[in-house]
Parts: C-alpha cells; structure tokens; sequence
C-alpha cells in the first residue's frame, strides 16, 4: 500500500458514499485514497414440508479495494455503488448476487466486485449442507486488491435440528448471524456483507433469506502543502 500521510500533504476530510454516480474534488483537493466494497450476497431461502427442516447457506460480503489518486481541484470522477444482493424468497430460492462497486480517475477504474448469494434449501429429515454464497472475487486495479468473505453453509442434522448460513463480513459491514430457531434470516449490518439463510425447522413456514446491504465507498481528499 502506498504511503500517502507525508509532511508535504494535508488532510482535508472523508466522505462516505452509499449512493450517487459522481464525486467532486474539493478546491485544494491534489490526491485522495479510495477504499471500497461491492454489494454483500442474499441469504437463501427455505421451503416446508411435513416433519422438516430446511437450512439455507449465507450469502458473501463483497470485495475489498483501496487505492491512490492522483486528482485535480474541482472536478468530477465517476463511480459506482454495488447494489444489494436480493434475499431468496421463501421456498427453496437462492439469494441475489451483489452488485460490483466501481471508481473511475482517467483510465483506471478500480473494481471490487459484489458477493455471490446463498443457495436455497428444500425440505427434509437427512443430515445435508446448503452451499453459501461466495464472497466477491479479488478486485481489480487497487493498490490493494481482496476478495469478499463467504457465507457460512446451512447444516440440516434432522427435522428438528439445524443451523443457517450466516452472512459474510466485510470491511464496512458484518453479515447476518447464523440461525438455531426457525424464521427469517437475520440482516447483514452496514455496508457490503452478506445476509444470512432462512431457516425452516419441524414444518414450520417456509423462510425468506435475508438480504445483502449495498455496497460503499469511503473518499479521503488530500491537499498538498509545499
């Protein structure tokens, strides 16, 4: 990672963008770190049926960039904000795939790339695993360049007995939290992590997943001082 906090340069503040397609540099503005999420995956969803359980895996966190620009005062730099992954309806229904986030300066635009969501769950009695979602892949064009942290699988060990798949963490976010009773998955917090899987036990209603949370980017503007 570069090193950017030099005597020639000065802080100016941090925005935090969650939304929006254009970021405007500050009068003074010479250099700013960029670090990014993509969009965090859905949790699954899972279906009911006499004497059952279905347990739905998590889905991933998005990927994770961070990155130094060069920039010039008082203009505009195109960006990108991974959308949300789409909770797994109710029924044996995989979540939505987040979103990538974007940041553009010339002609190099850093990705960070959204999670993959979770795999849904039919209904039964046998010990199974449901797949989670993966986190997003490495991203691309950073200093630094990660990819997201998966989701946990779904572990159905009877009608009566399982464990959803909880969301994966991010860098601005934590995933939904794995369930132990029936009901919807929990919501993944902040920005760029997974939702958890929905959980059905001893035919109990069909489940939902929880959805992914949209992904982030957080801009830190620099002036120079000499």
């Amino acid at each position: 990672m570069a090193q950017i906090n030099t005597p020639s340069q000065a802080l100016i503040g941090e925005t935090f963008l969650v939304s929006g397609t254009t970021f405007t540099t500050g009068p003074t503005t010479t250099r700013i770190k960029v670090e990014q999420v993509g969009g965090g995956g859905g949790g699954g969803g899972g279906a009911s049926a006499a004497v059952s359980a279905a347990l739905a895996g998590g889905g991933g966190a998005g990927g994770y960039a961070i990155k130094i620009f060069d920039v010039t005062p008082n203009t505009n730099y195109t960006y990108a904000i991974g959308a949300a992954g789409a909770a797994g309806a109710a029924g044996n229904n995989n979540g939505g795939n987040g979103g990538n986030t974007t940041f553009a300066v010339g002609a190099v635009t850093v990705t960070s790339f959204g999670g993959s969501g979770g795999t849904g769950s039919a209904a039964g009695t046998t010990v199974a695993v449901t797949a989670p979602g993966a986190g997003g892949v490495i991203s691309t064009n950073g200093d630094a360049n990660a990819g997201g942290e998966a989701g946990t699988a779904g572990i159905r060990l009877s009608g009566t007995v399982g464990v959803s798949g909880g969301g994966g963490d991010g860098r601005f976010g934590a995933g939904g939290i794995e369930l132990v009773a029936a009901g919807t998955g929990s919501a993944a917090i902040g920005n760029g992590a997974g939702g958890a899987g929905g959980s059905v036990l001893n035919a109990s209603a069909a489940a939902a997943g929880a959805a992914g949370t949209v992904g982030a980017i957080l801009v830190t503007e620099y002036e120079a001082t000499v």
